[in-house]
């Protein structure tokens, strides 16, 4: 009798088929929330961000948003220029008067003239005739007044006597600088070669230097 009713009895459902099991809780579940310190687009304020710009630390979240970003962004201010310092000037600038028109023609000449010292052909021309520098010092003490009969006078009594320049001017000074250029070029030998490779090379550097003014 009692092991009749032992195999008629019904079998126990298994654990968690139930009406109220752990798999229906879990189904029934919220969502978990989102953290709290993730930052949304600053440009479409709906996508979490993932870059910074680099000028304004603006958070955003892809290149198209960047894009809109670049095109709206104002513009870095500008730094203000540095003033430039004041041009050197010399005490002798300070000092002097003003300079007649004569006085500034000869300073623009010399400017023209300076890139003579700059040039690496003439350098290279000195060193292929050493003589040339002594021929040039030649031809520039042909401008020069001759020596006046003042010299052999003593300085104590020359303060007695009138200023005189034996008539030399700067024509005379010209014609003389000249004359002594033109014998120096007609030189035969390596003297008058190189005054000749001088005075073409001048005139090439002094043209260049006036037709990019």
């Amino acid at each position: 009798m009692d092991s009749s009713n032992a195999q008629s009895a019904p079998p126990e459902p298994p654990i968690g088929s139930g009406p109220h099991s752990g798999t229906q809780e879990d189904s029934e579940a919220p969502a978990a929330a989102p953290p709290h310190d993730v930052r949304l687009c600053g440009i479409c304020e709906k996508n979490p961000s993932k870059y910074k710009c680099p000028r304004c630390y603006l958070p955003y979240c892809s290149v198209a948003c960047n894009k809109i970003h670049r095109e709206n962004h104002p513009p870095d201010p500008t730094p203000a220029p540095k003033p430039s310092p004041p041009p050197a000037v010399s005490a002798t600038a300070t000092t002097a008067p003003e300079e007649s028109n004569e006085d500034s023609s000869t300073h623009q000449s010399d400017h023209r003239f300076g890139t003579l010292e700059r040039s690496k052909e003439l350098q290279y021309l000195f060193k292929k005739y050493p003589r040339l520098p002594k021929q040039l010092l030649d031809i520039h003490a042909a401008t020069l007044p001759p020596p006046s009969e003042k010299s052999r006078i003593p300085a104590s009594l020359l303060k007695d006597l009138p200023v005189s320049s034996n008539g030399w001017d700067r024509d005379k000074a010209m014609a003389s600088g000249k004359e002594a250029l033109r014998k120096a070029r007609g030189a035969k030998g390596v003297d008058g070669e190189a005054l000749r490779e001088y005075s073409e090379l001048v005139l090439h550097l002094t043209k260049d230097k006036a037709n990019n003014r």
